[in-house]
């Protein structure tokens, strides 16, 4: 019994010990303008790297390369980021949306029919939210790994299931109570032990892939209500080392749905006083994930514009949304009267769904009023918003006359198809709960839905997409940024 207590006692400080995951970057006694800054393929401002026409060197911007401020000794000591060598002149995004399992499992299935149809290759950043965030971690630091029969049997992993039982551990629930041990914590252990998790490594932002795209995860402040993006750029301001941070605290952080789940925490290094940042879910602010890759076009435009220099985007935009949004049902309806709990969960199901699909379409409309041209009349507007709804498709034109195509991956229109696997497929898609459990049979009719979808209805649009994007990156970098 003695032996039993001691483990039991080891178990809650070893799991008390791991609660504060992010580390300091640069020591405090470090002058600000000797400070290095993160260089991991997380990055908001990356540079896409075209070649320089006059010897094939990659050219960087002094701003994304060596930290500005920093020695040439100290910047020297941290390690290059390799740059893609690749330039097509398109910016190329892709946003997945929040749901749970369900949208880990159709966000993958759909990415696998980019990457069929030639896309992802070219695809420059990868913006993602909650439930999302797993496939997309997942993209970017799987590397060989990443195949179909991987990625169905381990983003079909019941992680709610994981951590209830942790929760019930006698030495977990000791830790829950008395320290800052929770169930964030959990859902962290699972996603580490089954995604994140090579030969024995912990994966971390340092070990995304050294090619396109650039991982961009998004959480929400809880103190500001304003997006947080786990990037360089963050990271900085908080004086942390993102390299070191556990790829599976952040996809922990952009799941953390508030009250079902605890906050993140990050300890903020850029003050000796004691400042922390507490990340919740990213759906509570954009649950498409595609402010982030419209706030990053506008930002590589306007530094090149600044600067002087060529547009690095001669030829606009391609942003690409999943989005694992359905409609409420909260089955019910065989019941002649319920109980309080299951009116609970039927009142919240309603409210929190409804109140998502109306923020998505929301943002959908809002990116193309913001980023049109001055001279679009309201009719243009109107008949834009009206096309993406109701094809899910759109081509428009940015502030300076680029072309943007947006493309509207949304599991709800799987319905609308003609051919279908059997009557009521639309439904049974529809009854996927937003969990961190799925039913097997469930994950498969996500895969399903993700090929119906882009066989039936898009196929045409982003066959077309991906035939413009390699013939441009065909042409000599010089005439991609003329």
């Amino acid at each position: 019994m003695s032996y039993i207590k001691f483990a039991a006692a080891v178990s809650v400080a070893a799991v008390i010990g791991c609660s504060n995951v992010n580390v300091p970057l640069n020591g405090p006694a470090v002058a600000l303008e000797d400070r290095v800054g993160n260089q991991t393929r997380a990055a908001l401002h990356a540079q896409i790297a075209p070649l320089d026409a006059r010897g094939g060197t990659v050219v960087r911007p002094r701003r994304w390369g060596r930290p500005l401020g920093a020695s040439a000794e100290v910047a020297a000591s941290r390690p290059a980021v390799k740059e893609d060598p690749r330039h097509d002149g398109y910016f190329v995004g892709v946003a997945i949306s929040g749901g749970g399992s369900r949208s880990a499992n159709f966000s993958a299935a759909c990415l696998f029919q980019l990457q069929r149809i030639g896309l992802m290759e070219h695809v420059d950043y990868l913006s993602s939210v909650s439930g999302g965030s797993l496939t997309a971690a997942c993209y970017c630091l799987w590397g060989d790994q990443w195949n179909l029969a991987n990625a169905q049997a381990k983003l079909s992993h019941s992680f709610a299931t994981d951590m209830i039982v942790d929760f019930l551990m006698p030495w977990n629930m000791v830790a829950l109570g008395i320290s800052d041990y929770d169930r964030s914590d959990l859902l962290a252990k699972s996603l580490r032990k089954t995604l994140f998790t090579q030969d024995g490594h912990e994966l971390t932002f340092g070990d995304l892939r050294n090619d396109r795209p650039h991982l961009l995860i998004n959480a929400t402040d809880l103190q500001s209500g304003r997006r947080f993006v786990f990037c360089n750029e963050s990271f900085d301001e908080i004086n942390s080392d993102l390299a070191k941070y556990p790829m599976a605290y952040a996809v922990a952080a952009s799941s953390a749905v508030p009250v079902v789940m605890h906050q993140v925490t990050l300890r903020d290094y850029s003050t000796i006083f004691k400042q922390y940042r507490h990340l919740v879910d990213g759906g509570v602010v954009d649950n498409l994930g595609v402010q982030t890759l419209a706030e990053v076009y506008e930002a590589h435009l306007r530094d090149a514009e600044d600067a002087g220099g060529p547009s690095p985007y001669p030829r606009g935009a391609v942003l690409i949304v999943i989005d694992a949004a359905t409609n409420n049902d909260s089955q019910i309806s065989s019941k002649s009267d319920t109980g309080i709990l299951e009116t609970l969960q039927a009142g919240a199901g309603v409210a929190t769904r409804n109140l998502l699909n109306r923020s998505s379409t929301a943002t959908l409309a809002e990116m193309i009023v913001k980023y049109s041209p001055d001279t679009v009349d309201a009719k243009t507007l109107r008949q834009q918003m009206w096309a993406l709804q109701r094809d899910g498709y759109v081509e428009m034109r940015d502030r300076d006359g680029r072309p943007v195509r947006i493309v509207h991956l949304s599991i709800s229109r799987v319905a609308e198809l003609s051919k279908l696997p059997f009557h009521g497929f639309g439904e049974s898609l529809n009854n996927i709960q937003t969990y961190f459990n799925i039913d097997p049979t469930e994950a498969y009719y996500l895969y399903q839905a993700a090929d119906l979808l882009v066989e039936q209805k898009f196929k045409p649009v982003l066959d077309r997409i991906a035939e413009d994007v390699r013939a441009a990156s065909t042409q000599p970098a010089s005439e991609g940024q003329r």
